[in-house]
C-alpha cells in the first residue's frame, strides 16, 4: 500500500509566501511557514528544517491586510508557521489595528513569549485574542510532540503574563500518539490560567509535510485507542464548568456518540489564495478540500450522527481499516446518552412539526418568524419570534430539567420562554397555544405537552431575568478588566443555574473564593444580588483583602454603568 506525501514544487513556493483566507467578515493571513518548533504532525516545521520556508517580504503582508478590511473583513487571525518570529510582526499587528479590524487573533506556539518586552509590545497596540497551541497538557507530552524543550515553559510564562493582563486567551492541539495520553489534565490546565476556549483536533494526513506511510502509522493511533482519554477529558470539563467551550474537531461521532455535542466537522465557509512569485493561483474552498479528502462506508447512511459527519480520512482507513465505525440509531444514542448530552440532535425530531409550521403559513396572525438558532456545544435550540407591534417573543428548548422556570416540561425537553411585557396577555397566551398545538404533532412523543397555569407570567418573568443576566455579564466583564490583586486570578464568569452567575477568585497555597451574583425578578424588572463564598481551605485574612478589593471595583462599576430596566 503506497501513500503520496511528497512536498511538491508548489509546497515549496507556499513556504515562502503569503497565504490569505477570507469569507464575508473573516481573515485569516498566515505569513509563511517558517516556525521555531517541529510538531510531529505539521508540515511547517519539516519545510523550514528542510530550509525551504523562508521570511516573507512585508509588502504584500500590508497590502492583504488592507485589501481584507476595504473588502469588509472584521474579524483577522495571524497565522503562520510562527507568525510572531516575523521580523515584522508587530508592523503587520499595528497595521491592522490601524486598519480598524475588530477582532483580532495572534495563533502563536508561544516562543516569543519570554522574549522581554514582546508582550508588552503587543498589548500596547490593544485587547487581542491570544490563540495558544499547546500540544500537550503537560510538559511532557508538549515537549514529545514539539520537540523543543522549553517550549511548554514558555507557554506557562505566557500564560501567567495574559492573566494578569486581562488578554482573552483560547487554545488548540492537534492529537497524536505523543500527545493523546495528556488530554485528561486539560481541565485543570486550562482553569489555572482562565483560558475561554479549547480546540482539539486530530491529526489531517495531507498537512502532514513528506511523510510514509510508517510514520503516519506512529503518530495516528487508532481513533478507538485514543477514547478512553477523550471521555476522561471532557467529563471532567462537564464536571467543572458544563458551560466551557471544549470542542473536537474531526473526529469521527461514532467513537465518542455520547459527547456528540462536544464534537464538529468543518467550519465556516474559507476561501484560500495563495500567491507565489509569479501571481495568485485558483482560489480553494479549504472546508471543501478538507472533506474531499474524507469518505463514508456503507454503513455510515443508518448512523444516527449521518447529518453531521465529513466521514473518515481516506489515509486513516488505509492505515488501520474501518472495523471501529460502528452506526447508531437513535434509540442506541438514548440509552447510552442518558443525560440528553445530544440534546439537539435527540430533540430535533421532536420539533419537526413545529419547524414546518414556522417555515410556512401557518403562523399565527400577527406573529412572524424572526430566527432559528441551533447549538450543538451550548445544547441548545431558539425560535425568536415577533408581535407586528415590534415586540420580540424568545423560545428556548433545553435539555431536560434544565430550565428554571419551564413553560413546557417534557421528557426530552424543557421550553422556556422570554417576552417582552410589550406583548399582551391574550396575545402571548395565543401564540403559546399554537407552538404547544405544533409540538403535539410530533409523532413519538410520550405525552401530550401542556401549558404550566402561569405560562405568560413566568415567559414575562423570564425576559426580566435574561435582561438581568446581561446586566451581571457586564459586571463580570468589567472585573475582569480592572482585577489586579497580586497572587490572585480571576476565572470567567458562570452560570450555575439561570438564576445564578458565579466567578472564582483563586490566590497562593490554594486560597480561593466565589463571587456569586444572584437574579431576583421584581414585576417588570431585575435584581441583582452579590455574595461570597470561601472555600474551607482558605485563609479568612487572605480571602478579606480579595472581597475588599471585589467590592471596591463593584461599586465602581456600578457606579459608572447606566440604569437598566
Amino acid at each position: 500500500m503506497a501513500i503520496s506525501m511528497n512536498i511538491t514544487e508548489e509546497d515549496r513556493r507556499a513556504a515562502a509566501t503569503v497565504t490569505s483566507s477570507g469569507s464575508g467578515h473573516r481573515f485569516e493571513i498566515q505569513l509563511g511557514h517558517l516556525c521555531n518548533n517541529r510538531c510531529v504532525f505539521c508540515s511547517s516545521g519539516q519545510l523550514t528544517a528542510m530550509k525551504i520556508a523562508r521570511p516573507v517580504p512585508i509588502e504584500p503582508v500590508l497590502e492583504a491586510l488592507e485589501d481584507a478590511r476595504a473588502a469588509g473583513a472584521t474579524h483577522l487571525t495571524f497565522l503562520g508557521g510562527e507568525p510572531t518570529i516575523h521580523k515584522r510582526f508587530l508592523d503587520a499587528l499595528a497595521k491592522a489595528v490601524e486598519l480598524g479590524f475588530e477582532h483580532i487573533v495572534i495563533f502563536t506556539n508561544g516562543v516569543m513569549f519570554p522574549h522581554p518586552g514582546f508582550i508588552e509590545s503587543v498589548v500596547a497596540l490593544g485587547n487581542f485574542e491570544w490563540r495558544i497551541s499547546i500540544q500537550g497538557a503537560n510538559e511532557e507530552a508538549h515537549v514529545a510532540t514539539t520537540e523543543r524543550p522549553q517550549s511548554f515553559q514558555r507557554i506557562l510564562h505566557g500564560l501567567g503574563e495574559l492573566k494578569r493582563r486581562g488578554q482573552l486567551v483560547t487554545a488548540n492541539m492537534c492529537v497524536n500518539d505523543r500527545s493523546y495520553r495528556s488530554l485528561p489534565d486539560y481541565p485543570e490546565l486550562i482553569e489555572k490560567y482562565g483560558v475561554t476556549q479549547l480546540h482539539v483536533d486530530i491529526v489531517r494526513p495531507e498537512s502532514t509535510g513528506e511523510r510514509n506511510e510508517e510514520y503516519l502509522s506512529e503518530i495516528m493511533p487508532r481513533y478507538s485507542d485514543m477514547a478512553p482519554y477523550y471521555e476522561e477529558m471532557l467529563a471532567g470539563f462537564e464536571k467543572w464548568n458544563p458551560d466551557f467551550d471544549i470542542n473536537v474537531g474531526n473526529l469521527p461521532y461514532c467513537i465518542l456518540p455520547k459527547w456528540g455535542s462536544r464534537i464538529h466537522h468543518g467550519g465556516q465557509e474559507t476561501v484560500t489564495k495563495s500567491s507565489d512569485g509569479e501571481g495568485l493561483e485558483d482560489e480553494m474552498n479549504k472546508y471543501e478540500w478538507q472533506a474531499s479528502l474524507r469518505t463514508h462506508l456503507p454503513t455510515c447512511d443508518s448512523c444516527v450522527f449521518r447529518s453531521r459527519c465529513t466521514g473518515i480520512f481516506r489515509v486513516y482507513l488505509e492505515l488501520h481499516g474501518g472495523d471501529e465505525f460502528v452506526p447508531l440509531t437513535r434509540e442506541d444514542l438514548l440509552a447510552i446518552d442518558s443525560d440528553h448530552l445530544n440534546f439537539v440532535l435527540l430533540a430535533e425530531p421532536l420539533l419537526a412539526g413545529l419547524r414546518e409550521s414556522l417555515g410556512g403559513d401557518a403562523l399565527p396572525q400577527g406573529w412572524r418568524l424572526v430566527r432559528e438558532v441551533t447549538e450543538d456545544r451550548r445544547r441548545l435550540i431558539e425560535v425568536q419570534m415577533e408581535h407586528t407591534s415590534g415586540a420580540p417573543v424568545l423560545f428556548r428548548f433545553l435539555r431536560p430539567g434544565s430550565a428554571d422556570a419551564p413553560v413546557i416540561r417534557m421528557a426530552e425537553y424543557d421550553m422556556e420562554v422570554s417576552a417582552d411585557h410589550a406583548v399582551s396577555a391574550e396575545e402571548l397566551g395565543g401564540l403559546l397555544r399554537w407552538v404547544r398545538d405544533q409540538l403535539a404533532s410530533a409523532p413519538d412523543l410520550l405525552e401530550v405537552p401542556q401549558l404550566f397555569g402561569d405560562a405568560v407570567e413566568r415567559a414575562l418573568s423570564s425576559s426580566v431575568l435574561q435582561r438581568g443576566r446581561q446586566r451581571v455579564t457586564m459586571l463580570a466583564g468589567r472585573l475582569h478588566h480592572r482585577f489586579a490583586l497580586p497572587g490572585w486570578n480571576l476565572e470567567q464568569l458562570r452560570w450555575p443555574s439561570q438564576s445564578t452567575g458565579a466567578v472564582t477568585a483563586r490566590g497562593p497555597a490554594g486560597a480561593h473564593l466565589d463571587l456569586r451574583f444572584n437574579l431576583a425578578v421584581r414585576g417588570n424588572r431585575s435584581q441583582v444580588g452579590v455574595d461570597f463564598k470561601l472555600a474551607e481551605e482558605t485563609d479568612q485574612d487572605s480571602a478579606r483583602v480579595a472581597v475588599d478589593h471585589l467590592v471596591a471595583l463593584l461599586r465602581d462599576a456600578r457606579a459608572a454603568a447606566p440604569a437598566q430596566p
